[in-house]
Formats: structure tokens, sequence, C-alpha cells
């Protein structure tokens, strides 16, 4: 493997199929359907690749309509919304035997200098620095193939409510930010409705016996960059419940370095229903 060799890279990118039109493989990570941050990274992917080379993602808001076939590939389709003089907007289509079952729309833009602000934070690095000095394992994190996670147990946790984790890419990304982009994207799904059953007891670190208890599916999910970062050094994730009630459930995301720059945020409401019987196997 060399310097700028990912595997992860390689399975984000998409095939061109013709003007506007890709193809992205899928893969079985052992949850009975394709994984959102999947289709959400490769859908940005695809719209990159329509984008000129002088403007960046800032903001994604997509919508998951169906299960997705980890047996099938993915179709994605661009629509060139705009192009205008400093902002880009497209719209995502990802079609699977025939159907849709999701779409994106996202928005780049030229850089420019402007008022910067964000509220200062240090996460906690502490925690970090004694994972990896004892090296504990991370049996619970289905991502161990791209990524090198570290969970942080309840009881180091800065806030109850939350979900918060230290991740980053398990190989040399290049500078390009637009592999940033995608790897964050892809990694966004994880956490966020993992956080809203924290009020509910059922936080389940083993996600086959939380499978057995209750029903999570992304319904939307949102993501907006603010600042560059590096995708291949440690990231914090910080996912908070923001409401549950109705078979639903919303938590919002902040994502910093290890500085504690606010480098994004993110929003995601999905299905959130306890199971009246086990999931057949």
């Amino acid at each position: 493997m060399t310097k700028h060799q990912s595997p992860l890279l390689d399975f984000m990118d998409c095939e061109v199929l013709d003007l506007n039109l890709y193809r992205g493989q899928s893969k079985d990570l052992k949850t009975g359907q394709v994984y959102g941050g999947q289709v959400l990274g490769q859908a940005i992917k695809a719209a990159y690749n329509t984008i000129a080379p002088d403007r960046t993602i800032h903001s994604a808001h997509a919508y998951f309509l169906l299960r997705g076939d980890v047996n099938a590939p993915i179709i994605y389709e661009v629509d060139r919304s705009l192009d205008g003089g400093s902002f880009s907007s497209r719209r995502v289509v990802a079609i699977q035997h025939g159907r849709q079952i999701f779409h994106l729309s996202a928005s780049f833009q030229k850089q420019e200098k402007g008022l910067d602000f964000y509220r200062q934070w240090t996460p906690p690095i502490d925690a970090l620095h004694k994972a990896l000095e004892q090296k504990i394992p991370e049996e619970h994190n289905f991502q161990n193939e791209y990524f090198d996670v570290h969970f942080l147990p309840k009881h180091k946790r800065t806030h109850e409510d939350c979900v918060q984790y230290w991740m980053k890419a398990k190989h040399p990304l290049p500078d390009d930010l637009t592999c940033h982009h995608t790897v964050l994207a892809y990694i966004s799904d994880m956490g966020l409705l993992l956080s809203t059953l924290n009020p509910h007891g059922l936080d389940e670190p083993n996600m086959q016996k939380r499978h057995e208890k209750v029903l999570l599916a992304t319904i939307d999910h949102a993501i907006w960059f603010h600042r560059p970062f590096r995708a291949d050094d440690w990231l914090f994730y910080q996912c908070r419940v923001q409401s549950t009630g109705n078979g639903r459930g919303l938590a919002n995301g902040r994502v910093y370095d290890q500085n504690g720059t606010l480098v994004a945020s993110t929003s995601q409401e999905g299905v959130l229903r306890l199971r009246k019987n086990k999931p057949k196997k």
C-alpha cells in the first residue's frame, strides 16, 4: 500500500457510466442493509465529479427512502441545479432495482475570507491518549476495516446524554479536501441515532443485542462543513439526543479536531421503535 492509497477511498469512488450518471458498489457490514454513510459518501463523491475544482462542499441534506440492497450496486444520477458566481448546487438521486432509495441536495462554494467565529471547546484528548497507550480493543466498532475508533465509556463522557468517540481513517489520505469531506460524511452516520437510546437505557454497546431490542433507521441526515480538517488524523465526534417521540428520534452532532476547532456539524432524525418480536435471522 502506497502513501496515498486507501481502501475506503476506493470504495467511495464512483464509476462513470455517462454524463451525470455514476455507479457505486455496495458492501455487507452484517447489518442487513446498506450502511447509510456509504450512500451519503458516494452521493457526495458523485456530485463532486461535476463540480469545478475551486469549489468545495459546505452542506448536504439527505433523505433515506428505502433500505439498500447490499448485494447490488447503486446508480447515482446527478442534477446540475446551479453553477453561480460563488455557489454550485447539486441534487443526487440514488437508485437500486429501478427505484429511488435516497436523494441528496448539496451546496458547494468558492473559498473566501469572512468573519470567523465558533465556540471553542477542548475535547477529552487525555482519554484518547490513555486508550492508545493501553491499546484498548474496540470490539463493537463495525467499521474497523476502515477506521480507528475509540468510544468513550459512559463514566468518561463529558455529557451523560451523548455518544462521544474519537475516530480517524486507518490509512493515509491525499491532501485533496474532497477526500476528507467524503470520508467524514461516511462516518458521520455512526453515533447520532445511538444517542437517542440513552434516555431510555437502551444503549446496549453490542450492535446485535441492540438490534434485537430496538429498530433504528435513518430518515434524514444533514452535514455542514465549517473548516478544513484531515480525516486521517484524530477527530472527536459528539452526538447528542435532542428529542424522541412518535416513533422517531432526533440528534445533533459536532465534530472537533484535537485543538477544539469545530470542523463540522450534523443533524439526523430516524425511526426509533421497540421491537415487539425478535428479528428473524
